[in-house]
């Protein structure tokens, strides 16, 4: 495990295989979540699936063997909403020409991490804003937590509301899981117990189906799910997917392309914010669960950044060749991590298993979304300490990163919250005549977030 360098990281090769399992297990609702958001648009949820599993396996690997971190790439919520709201319906492209943008778009992102310019882009971003971003997915990951438990409702349209807990029933239960499983962390971590995020996922899981089958709410056959086998969905996969992004969608894409400024214009943007919002989105990500760690260097700066956001642009692109939507760096590797996962060997740990779960597509069934949470929301609010170090006497600091804190979590989406930051750091210093507080990079990203706004 030379490669790993496990002795001079301060870890061994039985924490980081456990820290691999719980960020899978945490993040599992996720092959469920994400293809049925994309279900219905001329491909079907297993073949999504199937692809995603592929596609993470991929890219975790090359995470763990080139960039050598222990944070994971997975779907996410944010960049699937966008490739299906915006490309999809807004833009009415087909899921292959789409993949095509996302391809084209990964491509680009690849160059900016190779050049170390989407370093430059994380290095542009103010201190208020790191914060601002820090914090802010700090509440996105537990607003999640609390969402798959039941305890909160909402948030699609309309106002989020607490669960009704006057009578007694299956959320009403769920709920009391999640309660019971974070106190359990902070049990086991107030008496210095080893991996608490993964004796919580136990404790939560023992807490789920032993109190749910002692109480009638859920049948002795929930713990022996039909795994059915080797998936038959690959070969479906294959014809529906497989390079399709290609002969179906880049194709057609430029063969249908109007060729007028508009048409133009809508196909370059379309392509630079399918790589500005990648990039963003997991620049965030690495910086905030960076900083939660003490994993940043005196300048403020993650020296693995480089390789980091390569490993992501490159699982992007091989993506979107077997028919998966954008995948980034996943919020949820914060629970790896806290579980004492240090090494490329949790990436691998986790990817591997995504690989397995390619072949049963029930495995992400397994485990109900409301044993995780408790450990979603221990992990995001270990990541709310990011507020004190904002500079609330400098409004063009505290107002754009309040701002980004409570746009993350509201609008589920890293991106739109990053991307109002940024333009209100803009905005704010050129009225208060702090230009030298503005870095040109983010003058650029602006523009190409308005122009993308401003498109759809």
């Amino acid at each position: 495990m030379a490669v790993f360098d496990l002795q001079g990281k301060g870890t061994n090769f039985i924490s980081e295989i456990l820290a691999g399992i719980t960020t899978f297990i945490t993040m599992s609702y996720l092959l469920v979540v994400c293809p049925a958001m994309l279900d219905g648009n001329g491909v079907a949820g297993t073949t999504i699936y199937i692809a995603l599993c592929i596609t993470c396996c991929v890219g975790c690997l090359a995470m763990g063997l080139w960039a050598r971190q222990p944070f994971v790439l997975g779907p996410s919520v944010g960049l699937t909403a966008f490739f299906g709201a915006t490309l999809l319906t807004d833009l009415h492209y087909t899921y292959h020409q789409a993949l095509a943008m996302v391809f084209f778009g990964g491509v680009i992102y690849l160059l900016l991490a190779l050049t170390g310019l989407g370093g430059k882009l994380f290095s542009a971003l103010s201190g208020g804003m790191k914060n601002g971003i820090s914090a802010g997915l700090g509440l996105y990951i537990a607003m999640i937590g609390l969402r798959n438990s039941g305890f909160l409702s909402g948030g699609e349209g309309g106002s989020w509301k607490i669960a009704e807990l006057s009578h007694y029933d299956m959320q009403f239960f769920t709920i009391m899981v999640m309660f019971g499983g974070l106190i359990c962390i902070a049990v086991f971590k107030r008496v210095g117990l080893p991996l608490p995020p993964l004796l919580g996922l136990i404790a939560s899981g023992l807490l789920y189906y032993g109190g749910g089958i002692w109480l009638g709410l859920l049948d002795r056959k929930s713990l022996f799910p039909k795994l059915g086998g080797i998936n038959t969905g690959f070969g479906k996969w294959y014809g529906e997917a497989f390079l399709k992004n290609v002969t179906d969608g880049a194709l057609t894409l430029f063969k249908n392309m109007t060729l007028d400024v508009r048409g133009i214009l809508v196909i370059v943007v379309g392509i630079m914010v399918c790589a500005l919002f990648n990039t963003t989105e997991s620049v965030g990500v690495v910086y905030a669960i960076a900083k939660n760690n003490g994993q940043l260097d005196d300048g403020g700066n993650f020296g693995g950044l480089k390789t980091t956001l390569a490993s992501n642009s490159s699982a992007t692109i091989i993506g979107s060749l077997i028919g998966a939507p954008m995948v980034s760096v996943a919020p949820e590797s914060a629970a790896g991590i806290c579980a004492q996962g240090k090494s490329g060997l949790t990436s691998v740990t986790t990817g591997i298993l995504f690989l397995l779960a390619a072949f049963f597509v029930p495995v992400a069934t397994i485990i109900p979304s409301a044993v995780t949470a408790c450990v979603m929301v221990y992990i995001g609010a270990t990541m709310l300490g990011s507020v004190k170090d904002v500079d609330f006497s400098d409004l063009g600091e505290s107002i754009p990163a309040i701002v980004t804190m409570i746009l993350i979590p509201f609008t589920s989406s890293i991106i739109d919250g990053i991307a109002l930051g940024v333009v209100l750091h803009i905005v704010i210093n050129l009225l208060l005549v702090k230009v030298k507080a503005i870095k040109p990079i983010e003058v650029i990203v602006a523009v190409f977030f308005g122009l993308y706004y401003f498109m759809v």
